[in-house]
């Protein structure tokens, strides 16, 4: 009995988190899509693209953001001096769009204890010729209609950034179609339940959209120097400044390394939930509620004839989460992953147990140690 006591406390938790998130996400679709505004009534864009470490496929994804039915915007992308593959795409799709300004800007290598991340956007921001700013990730690739989407979003009365929800394209390694799999049928409903629970106080690295003047009432890029996850920061100081987060009712793709190691899989799931630990250390233990399969298989492995019905139960609503998850996020790379999503649950759910022990990330090559808040420790 006290067994069936032990597990059923966080089949019971689980269960009411797939409720909610369910209903997060209803509401997020029912939320009516801002009217994107035609011709000259779009404001002009600088789309600025850190590509330290950028992958051979950065030449496709650079496509993805030439292609946009955008009337002016510049795209700026941030490389290492001495990175001349990613000049060299830079270059190609420059040549492919010659009525788009695509620029390959120079950034120096990052200092010591500080996000180098963010040492490119102060070299991106310097190059800036328009006032509204889009910032993404090396690794990210939209889709049709993303900047005249972002616009639309951000004016809404009030809004002070928009933020992208985003599935992934796994790489070759079965360590990255795990990754995959969880990001595109679990992210979502972690981030639209925050929405709901308590407004979004976070933003993330697949898409920051802002005024130039937002950026300065909170800071400027130099407030972030000092820490990791500056995408989090960011949206929780627009926040912080009265003005709105919103998501963008459209999504985006991270890709990821196609050859990657499960070594280098690992250190990334660590990064990631060591961060939100530092970050928001609540938050983080309440992802517990989110393993419903790992708390389902428990179940049923050590209390068949008790808890079988709750199990059941847990498991569907888990599956209808992935569902919706995915279809907000854009779908899955393919659907033959579905197979894999117990071993996607229960990896995530070892990653999450080990980040409780140690600060120490890995991030773009670079190691050091997390303190509170994610500051950046040398």
């Amino acid at each position: 009995m006290a067994l069936a006591l032990a597990l059923g406390a966080p089949l019971a938790v689980a269960g009411c988190y797939y409720l909610a998130a369910l209903a997060a996400m209803a509401r997020f679709r029912r939320q009516p899509p801002a009217s994107a505004p035609g011709g000259d009534g779009c404001p002009s864009v600088s789309l600025l693209k850190p590509a330290a470490g950028a992958g051979p496929e950065l030449a496709t994804l650079l496509r993805s953001h030439a292609a946009q039915d955008h009337p002016d915007f510049e795209i700026l992308v941030g490389v290492r001096a001495a990175d001349h593959a990613a000049r060299a795409a830079v270059r190609d799709v420059g040549r492919e769009f010659p009525q788009i300004p695509v620029q390959a800007i120079a950034c120096p290598d990052p200092d010591p204890g500080r996000n180098g991340k963010v040492q490119f956007l102060l070299r991106l921001a310097e190059q800036a010729r328009h006032d509204v700013w889009v910032v993404n990730d090396a690794d990210i690739g939209v889709p049709d209609g993303y900047l005249r989407t972002l616009c639309a979003d951000l004016g809404r009365p009030g809004v002070g950034l928009v933020t992208c929800l985003y599935r992934a394209e796994p790489g070759r390694v079965m360590a990255a179609s795990l990754q995959a799999l969880w990001i595109g049928t679990e992210f979502a409903t972690q981030v639209l339940l925050a929405r709901e629970l308590q407004g979004l106080r976070f933003a993330l690295g697949a898409t920051l959209a802002f005024r130039r003047e937002t950026l300065q009432e909170v800071g400027g890029f130099e407030s972030l120097l000092g820490v990791i996850g500056d995408d989090y920061h960011l949206g929780a100081r627009v926040a912080a400044s009265g003005k709105q987060v919103e998501i963008a009712s459209v999504g985006v793709t991270t890709h990821l390394p196609r050859d990657e190691s499960w070594a280098s899989v690992w250190r990334r799931q660590l990064r990631w939930l060591r961060t939100i630990r530092a970050q928001r250390p609540l938050g983080h233990g309440g992802l517990a509620a989110s393993f419903g399969t790992v708390w389902a298989g428990l179940a049923l492995l050590l209390e068949p004839s008790a808890l079988w019905l709750g199990a059941a139960a847990v498991l569907a609503l888990r599956l209808l989460t992935a569902a919706c998850a995915a279809r907000l996020a854009g779908g899955l790379a393919s659907k033959s992953h579905w197979l894999l999503l117990p071993a996607a649950d229960c990896a995530m759910f070892l990653a999450w147990a080990c980040s409780f022990f140690g600060r120490g990330v890995e991030w773009a090559g670079r190691r050091f140690r997390l303190g509170p808040g994610g500051r950046i420790l040398a």
